[in-house]
């Protein structure tokens, strides 16, 4: 099988709401969304990491997917774009950054722009919203999916490589992020929900 047909197999189960190969597709795109940040995010470099950036669009990706219709190429378009929104928005934040630390304050306001200036533009993306509803449903997940996701996406291991970490078998590992993501979706979609209502 080509890697064309194992991407459109990939999108077709994650169409039918296979989460497991959702994350594996956006996975095999991890190289080129890191290639698209480091080469978009020269000027910020030790600022703002490109792993930040590329675990945003990964979340933002997974929650939009229910929306998405198309083939793989136009997937590719998708992804894209989300990437390119989640870096101008880090590129935007970097320069009103530097504006607002060149401006002549009071002392309190410098005070806050103290503040700013050790608070990198990649710890602002944590502070984003999604993000924030991201790391509050982690925490509400059992312990063992957690971990697991934790390992997948944050720190990029293969299933093969978590099995050794965790001394689980490979069934085991895959249905514990099978269950985390699909749990993690659904809070996300929720807590977006309960915001609108709000």
């Amino acid at each position: 099988m080509s890697d064309v047909q194992a991407r459109e197999k990939l999108l077709q189960s994650a169409s039918h709401g296979d989460d497991d190969a959702l994350g594996e597709l956006i996975e095999q795109f991890r190289p080129m969304l890191c290639a698209d940040a480091q080469e978009n995010l020269v000027e910020m470099r030790g600022r703002v990491g490109a792993s930040d950036i590329v675990q945003l669009t990964w979340w933002s990706a997974f929650r939009a997917f229910p929306k998405f219709e198309g083939d793989v190429d136009a997937f590719v378009g998708w992804l894209r774009n989300i990437h390119g929104r989640n870096i101008q928005d880090a590129v935007r934040d970097h320069h009103a950054d530097k504006r607002a630390i060149r401006r002549e304050v009071s002392l309190s306001d410098a005070l806050q722009n103290a503040k700013a200036r050790i608070t990198s533009p990649s710890q602002k993306l944590v502070r984003n919203e999604q993000l924030q509803q991201m790391e509050s449903g982690l925490e509400q997940l059992p312990a063992a999916q957690r971990e697991a996701i934790r390992l997948r996406f944050y720190e990029s291991l293969s299933v093969t490589e978590i099995v050794e970490r965790m001394g689980r078998s490979e069934t085991s590992v895959a249905g514990l992020l099978k269950r985390g993501l699909s749990s993690l979706r659904k809070m996300m979609n929720q807590s977006s929900d309960e915001s609108r209502q709000g």
